[in-house]
Formats: C-alpha cells, sequence, structure tokens
C-alpha cells in the first residue's frame, strides 16, 4: 500500500522506540491496548483519532496530553460526502483494498481465521 516502513504494534518495545513520531496515529481496532505507549509515540500537537470503537473505556495519564498538548479525538467514519471524496481519491491514485474472500460454503475457515487473529485486514463472503 506504499508504506516504506512500519512498526509492529504487537510489540511494546517498538512502540517505545517510536517515541515523538507521529503527528497522528488513526486507530481503527476494537481492542483494548495501552494507550499510554500510543500517546508517547505522538509528536507535540499529535493526535489520536479513533474510528473504531474499543470495548472498553480508554484509560491513559493526563499530564503527556497537556504537556506535549497532544489530543485524542474521535468520529464516525465520514459523511456520503467525505466518503464520496475518499473514494474519488482512492480511484484517482489506484489504492485498492485487500481482502480475503471465501464462499459462503467456507464461512467457518473464514470465521476460524479471524477469530485465530490471522486475517489480513478484511474478510469477505461472496455467493
Amino acid at each position: 500500500m506504499g508504506a516504506n516502513h512500519f512498526i509492529n504494534s504487537r510489540d511494546p518495545e517498538a512502540i517505545a522506540a517510536a517515541a515523538n513520531s507521529f503527528d497522528f496515529i488513526l486507530s481503527t481496532v476494537n481492542a483494548d491496548l495501552d494507550w499510554n505507549s500510543y500517546v508517547a509515540a505522538l509528536r507535540p500537537r499529535g493526535q489520536l483519532h479513533f474510528v473504531g470503537v474499543v470495548p472498553n473505556p480508554i484509560s491513559t495519564q493526563v499530564f503527556p496530553l497537556i504537556q506535549g498538548q497532544r489530543s485524542i479525538t474521535a468520529s464516525p467514519l465520514g459523511s456520503p460526502t467525505t466518503t464520496a471524496k475518499m473514494l474519488e481519491f482512492a480511484a484517482r491514485h489506484n489504492i485498492q483494498p485487500i481482502t480475503e474472500t471465501y464462499s459462503f460454503d467456507r464461512v467457518n475457515e473464514a470465521v476460524e481465521r479471524l477469530h485465530s487473529g490471522k486475517a489480513r485486514y478484511r474478510l469477505v463472503l461472496k455467493r
């Protein structure tokens, strides 16, 4: 998808090594994580933004937010106009989704892959 570097979000040392690195972190997960480490990965005036709904309240220290003028924000995926602009941008730059497609008769296999954490990005059931 064009990335030339990545950080393994399951590796606490990798996230700690990224301290003060990001202007913006977009969280799409529906899992509880160590949000303090993500706040610490933000540069001053950086933003941790949620579009995924985590199962429990977000717990983080306030002082790093104040000290670095960092913020935590959230929004729905966007209005129809915003979604249309995003789709136009993706089409113009040939950005395509990464999906794994399964027929309905393989639904149990797809669900098992999802539950095991082995799914890459999105699973799609197709007739």
